[in-house]
């Protein structure tokens, strides 16, 4: 059971970090492109796969608490610095097989 439940575990960490990296990435394309970095939330949410969806609030939350995102509002939010380098930190691992 445990090896079950930590395979789980590890897709979901997984998955959470995908949706995080598509973020990143999103706000990271709107920081380098626009005159107005911020990004809507629903705007973002539009861009999701479908799979994607269940996890996107636990990514805000997290990429939040992380300072590698920030909004003043709530609504529309902006990549800083710390996320466009764990971003470039991202593309840099091996992709697991």
């Amino acid at each position: 059971m445990d090896k079950i439940s930590n395979y789980e575990d590890e897709n979901d960490k997984g998955a959470l970090h995908n949706v995080e990296s598509f973020v990143l990435d999103k706000l990271l394309t709107l920081h380098a492109s626009e005159s107005d970095p911020s990004l809507n939330i629903g705007e973002l949410m539009e861009t999701l796969d479908p799979s994607m969806s269940p996890l996107f609030d636990q990514a805000i939350e997290d990429l939040v608490a992380q300072s590698l995102i920030y909004s003043s509002d709530g609504e529309n939010f902006q990549i800083t610095q710390e996320g466009i380098n764990e971003l470039e930190n991202r593309k840099g691992e091996a992709i697991p097989l």
